[in-house]
């Protein structure tokens, strides 16, 4: 995964010491930049669900666990595609078919961006009262391992999360895309299919890698 556009991933800190950015980028041990595997998950469900609805079908609606298919339906097999993907909660609990590994950056990061922004008062539409603030970001051109594991995908299922990825690069990860942020390229290097039999020692894996990867995403 590459940042076409800086990116930012928050770390969620509330308190700020002076001198400090106010919206700095989640960061590893190492002090690295890394997009968990969290929010990759919820950008990529996010767009097979709106995906799914463009195409007629009846998705349920997430977060709240009350809308969702563990709670609504009574058979696993009435479940929403969306749902039988990623999972859901409820009285049915079901887990999702999807791993996104955490991400970390294929070379080191050296040095991240700053920018400066200014809140608006959406009353007066003036600028609001200590609305000054700066916000981190990775560089546009950082490049991201990502890792993806899918279990026992349908056809339709398999269909719907490529779809969704090549959605992720239409949309935005992260924060202040509004601001030009979040926009990411992703390329698939390698894609291994693994049976029981390759568990069990008795076969091999099949491999597909190099350009009909590349291609694989877009079939």
């Amino acid at each position: 995964m590459e940042a076409v556009t800086p990116l930012h991933i928050g770390s969620g800190k509330l308190d700020v010491e002076i001198g400090e950015v106010d919206l700095p980028v989640l960061r590893d041990p190492r002090g690295q930049p890394y997009i968990p595997g969290s929010s990759l998950k919820g950008r990529v469900r996010t767009e097979a669900e709106r995906i799914a609805r463009k195409m007629g079908m009846d998705i349920c609606e997430p977060p709240n666990v009350d809308n969702m298919c563990g709670s609504k339906k009574s058979r696993v097999e009435d479940f929403c595609i969306c749902c039988k993907i990623f999972g859901t909660a409820g009285k049915i609990s079901l887990a999702s078919k999807i791993k996104f590994r955490d991400a970390y950056p294929l070379e080191n990061v050296e040095r991240l961006l700053e920018r400066t922004g200014i809140a608006i008062d959406r009353g007066t539409g003036a600028v609001a009262k200590h609305a000054l603030y700066t916000i981190e970001a990775i560089p546009a051109g950082a490049k991201f391992g990502l890792e993806i594991v899918a279990d026992n995908l349908s056809d339709d299922e398999l269909k719907l999360l490529k779809a969704a990825l090549k959605s992720v690069e239409d949309s935005a990860l992260g924060g202040s895309s509004t601001r030009g942020f979040g926009k990411v390229k992703i390329t698939i290097d390698c894609v291994r299919e693994r049976t029981a039999g390759y568990y069990l020692g008795v076969e091999g894996e099949k491999v597909v890698s190099g350009e009909d990867a590349k291609r694989w995403l877009m079939v």
